[in-house]
Formats: C-alpha cells, structure tokens, sequence
C-alpha cells in the first residue's frame, strides 16, 4: 500500500480527488474534460484497489486504438500489475481471457463478438474509457457490456451526453442498473446520478495546469497496415543491402518516407489505426468548442483526414496556397467562433503564425527536427495565452516513428543543453548513419 500512496502523492490535486471519487465508489462516471488525465486517475485508483487487496481482477473496455496507451499508462501508474490486450483469433483470444493477468484491456467490439464466453466470467472491476460508445441502449454493444458481470463499475467520457438525455439512462444501465428506472426529464437524471458522477473543466482545475500537456499517444498498426509495413520494411532492407556501396542519403530517407506515410495510413486498405484514433478523439471533444490544429507533413495526409474527421469546419494551409488564401484561412480561425479544425503542413505551418485560439494540437507524425516540431507548437502557445495547451504526439510502436523519436529526444536534449550554456545552436536533420539506423534496427 505505501508504494501505491507514493503514486498518488506524484499526480496533481484534482486529480487525487477524482481517485478518491473512484475508489470510493462501486458505481462512477469520471466525465473530466480532455486532458484532465481521466486514464491517469484511474490507473492509480486501480493500482490502490488491487494493493489493498479490494479486487483482485480488472477488465478495462475501451476503442481499439486506445489499447497500447491503457497498457503504457498502467505500466506506468501501476507498475506491479501484469495487463494484457485481448486480441487474436477466437481460440487465442479464449485462452487470453484464461490466463491469470490481474487487467484485460478489450476492444467494444471483442466485447460484442466474445460476450458469449465473456458473460461467463466474473469481474471485480470493470472500465469502460469512451463510455458513449454504449449511449444507445439498444445497441449490441451496450447489450453486450451490461451482461459482464462486475462488483464494480466504472465509466469515462468527456461527453456522456452528445444529443439527448436518454444516453446518460444507457451509460447508466450499466454503472448502476436500476437507479435511472422511472427517471424522466434531465434534473431528476441530474439529481439521481450526482453521488456518482464527477466532471472538471480545465477552466475549473487551470491553476493546477502546466502550459503545455504534452500526451505521447503509441498505437498499434491495423492488421493490414502491419502486413503491408512489414512486407515494405523487408523490401526496404534488401535495397539497402543490395546496393550498400553506392547507397546516398536521400535514397534512405526515400524508404524511410514510405514507411512513415504506410504508418499514417495503408492506401490500398486505408486502414489506419492514427485515423481510428483520431475519430476517438473528435467523439470526446465534439460537445466543446475546442480549435484543434492538426500538423502533418504529408498534405495528401491532411486532405485525407480532412474526409475521415467529424468536423464541418476545416481548411487545410500548406506551402501551395497563395498570400492571400493564408491569410484568409488564419483569420477565419483565429475570428471565428465555435468548433473548428485546421489541418496545416508542418513546415508552412511552423513559422510566423499567430493562431493562439487552438486549445488543442496534434502532431499526426512527427518531423525529422524537434525545433521545427516545437516551433509548429509554439504558433498556438503564444504570449498571454491563460488557458492551458494539449499536445497530442501520435507514435506508431514496432516502426520507424519509434526509432525516429528516439533521435529526436536525443536531438532535444543536445539542443537544451546549448540553450543552457548560452549559445544559440540549430540542430540539423538527420545523417545517413542515423538514417540508416532508423532502417536496419530492429
């Protein structure tokens, strides 16, 4: 237990009390705000639970793209627990669900497709993170979530409610079935529900902000989108092999862009587990007003998310559009009020931008410099800016993107350490003998 309260001292206060709100309830919905941590407050409230001893076994539910980050962020909040994410064939993942782990972490859909196994087993604790998925109560996703038998149960959504009260009555038919029975109308659903329900704004908990929240989000690649990287990946390494004596710098950094752009998306499939999560993470936000911006590299990359995101407002800047025409574009942003998207090159986009009004950016992959990279950033954190700034960095484990971060953490730390002493440095792009290892490592 003392490990575990050692762990509860290192996060921020309103994130202490929203693990005091969960362990202290066998029924809860954590409906915080992105960016509040709603993963991290559960992690560690999971982590108190198992070492007091009050469960001895979790399932956590949550959209397939948002797997690897549960698991990261338990390795990280709960370090003692073993966690596992179902998938596989029917028989692979049966035997999954067998094997003694303390956490599965399970898609909706494998809730759906294994819930005639599922229903058979007993679960101290359940997690639903996204929890609107289950908003229709007729649906076979909700269906399947209610009859998993639990002790505990807990729900995440920064938007439980996107169109109707009616979907608050699903999320609760399975937090606590029964409490919203004969309930009509939103202030008795708001009355009945309060001793289990917990929501913060960042305006509410912004003096325990940081300026910048920084969220590194690893995916895991599709089953196609893996096929076709590593079938690509073994191509790339025989090139290399093959031609190694007159090899030059750009033939590498060709490979290597053709994985990066397989790692955005797989063009035959378009299968992409980025875009899945990006859906993800337009449901939470949908209710807000939030600006997001989006940098990319590729600008058929941004005209390709541009069709996939629920937004009705979107431009897309980049390096071939007239004086005029960004101009326009930055106005409309900055002026405008409401949800809004915009979707910009990372090198147009980097310098010379005012766009303050963003609350939200994300760096759909990552360039090759990480001051080009913290410039892009730097156009919505601007001098005077009050409210806090949520940086998503999507990363792609097994692949390139991992490798390449590693060079740019390497890369940031020799640029602060000349920041330090006083020099004003630029770090340059890459060599070939980094290029190559990007490549060739495993």
């Amino acid at each position: 237990m003392n490990k575990s309260l050692e762990i509860f001292d290192t996060i921020r206060s309103y994130q202490q009390q929203g693990v005091k709100f969960l362990i202290e309830r066998d029924s809860a919905l954590l409906a915080d705000e992105m960016g509040l941590g709603k993963t991290v407050q559960t992690a560690v409230a999971i982590n108190i639970l198992f070492q007091s001893r009050k469960i001895n076994n979790a399932l956590i539910v949550c959209p397939s793209p948002l797997g690897t980050n549960w698991q990261n962020e338990l390795n990280k909040w709960a370090p003692s627990l073993v966690s596992k994410i179902i998938s596989g064939n029917e028989g692979e993942r049966r035997a999954h669900y067998m094997l003694p782990y303390n956490i599965w972490i399970v898609s909706y859909d494998l809730v759906r497709r294994d819930i005639h196994f599922l229903r058979n087993k007993k679960y101290d604790l359940i997690v639903l993170d996204e929890a609107q998925r289950i908003k229709n109560r007729n649906s076979t996703v909700n269906l399947a979530c209610r009859l998993l038998e639990r002790k505990i149960a807990w729900a995440l959504s920064g938007t439980p409610i996107e169109n109707h009260p009616k979907e608050m009555v699903s999320l609760f038919l399975f937090i606590k079935p029964g409490l919203l029975k004969l309930i009509v109308g939103f202030k008795q659903i708001r009355k009945e529900i309060a001793p289990y329900y917990l929501r913060r704004k960042k305006a509410e908990v912004l003096s325990q902000m940081p300026k910048i929240i920084y969220q590194d989000l690893e995916l895991e690649m599709c089953s196609t989108q893996r096929k076709v990287y590593d079938e690509v990946l073994s191509d790339s390494r025989k090139f290399i092999y093959d031609n190694h004596e007159s090899l030059k710098a750009y033939h590498v950094f060709g490979q290597i862009n053709n994985l990066k752009k397989i790692c955005n998306l797989e063009s035959q499939s378009m299968e992409s587990c980025k875009m899945d999560a990006l859906k993800v993470i337009f449901q939470e936000i949908r209710e807000g007003k939030d600006k997001v911006l989006i940098f990319s590299q590729y600008v058929k990359t941004l005209e390709l998310i541009e069709e996939a995101i629920d937004c009705n407002r979107t431009n897309i800047f980049h390096g071939g559009l007239d004086i005029s025409k960004k101009d326009s574009i930055v106005q409309n942003f900055e002026e405008t009020d409401g949800p809004q998207t915009l979707l910009m090159s990372i090198k147009a986009g980097g310098v010379g931008l005012n766009l303050g009004s963003a609350s939200l950016v994300i760096l759909f992959d990552r360039w090759w410099n990480p001051s080009v990279e913290d410039q892009a950033i730097q156009r919505a954190h601007r001098f005077g800016r009050k409210k806090p700034l949520h940086v998503v960095r999507m990363l792609v484990r097994n692949s390139i993107e991992m490798r390449i971060n590693d060079i740019l953490i390497s890369k940031r730390k020799l640029f602060e350490s000349f920041v330090e002493e006083g020099a004003m440095a630029e770090v340059g792009g890459l060599s070939k003998k980094e290029l190559l290892k990007i490549i060739l490592s495993n």
